[in-house]
């Protein structure tokens, strides 16, 4: 049976966690590069992540947890049990520069499976969480999701430079839809999708914290979710992951994957 109170308790942390990063936008960030100038960490990213992980250790010391920031100093190699993977903001660069369009993603698993996921949009006070088996839902009001049936009815959500570049032949599906949209945040392109705003969103070289939660609220409206070949995700590898309405999932398979 799931668990209420942790249900509960997330809830309280991220609402939280949100208050502080409204706050910090009002005050200097310290900001370091990680890769280069566009892949930002800021004191916020890491203090979120230790905040959340300070929640989850005192209350559930037995869990596994992989953060995008590794404050648990321990690294996650099996996936049995309980396992949270915490993207603590999720959109830097925009949080940086926009002061607009990033999040705080949560997912549980069980034994490698998803159980819930959490997505807070922070500056619309938006908080998207699914519960495998019982739904999905925007600030504790169901989330009714309204299925494509082809991609050229719709938009889709995914990277920029993906499609210019046509990796993993991802130009078939922007040519079939309507057009495409990016924010430069999975968070809130997954969002996008759930809210019925677009029917897919597409991205290669995500890491765990960048689709876990979507995964499992995805997984909670009975939406698709896989690589980009159509094989299962893995919490433990980056991968490429395309979210989708149910009904064109297969359809943008068949595009990517073209027979010869």
């Amino acid at each position: 049976m799931f668990d209420y109170l942790m249900h509960h308790r997330i809830q309280m942390w991220l609402e939280q966690a949100a208050e502080e990063l409204q706050s910090a936008l009002n005050r200097d960030l310290i900001v370091e590069e990680k890769k280069d100038a566009s892949d930002l960490v800021t004191e916020m990213d890491k203090n979120t992540e230790k905040f959340l992980v300070g929640k989850i250790q005192h209350y559930y010391p037995d869990h596994k947890i992989i953060g995008e920031e590794g404050m648990t100093g321990e690294k996650v190699t099996d996936v049995s049990g309980m396992v949270w993977v915490i993207d603590p903001i999720d959109g830097t660069l925009n949080f940086v520069k926009q002061k607009n369009n990033f999040g705080i993603m949560v997912g549980l698993f069980y034994d490698g499976q998803p159980v819930a996921g959490y997505i807070y949009d922070v500056m619309n006070d938006h908080l998207f969480t699914g519960i495998v088996g019982e739904g999905a839902y925007l600030n504790n009001k169901p989330i009714e999701l309204e299925q494509y049936q082809a991609i050229n009815q719709s938009l889709v959500m995914g990277n920029v430079g993906m499609f210019i570049e046509n990796h993993m032949n991802t130009q078939a599906i922007f040519k079939e839809a309507l057009g495409a949209r990016s924010l430069g945040s999975a968070a809130l392109e997954v969002i996008s999708v759930i809210r019925g705003e677009a029917s897919i969103y597409i991205s290669h070289g995500l890491s765990p914290w960048d689709f876990a939660a979507g995964y499992a609220i995805c997984h909670a409206l009975d939406m698709k979710v896989t690589t980009l070949d159509n094989q299962p995700l893995n919490i433990l590898e980056r991968s490429s992951v395309i979210f989708a309405h149910k009904n064109v999932h297969q359809e943008a398979i068949n595009l990517l994957n073209p027979t010869e």
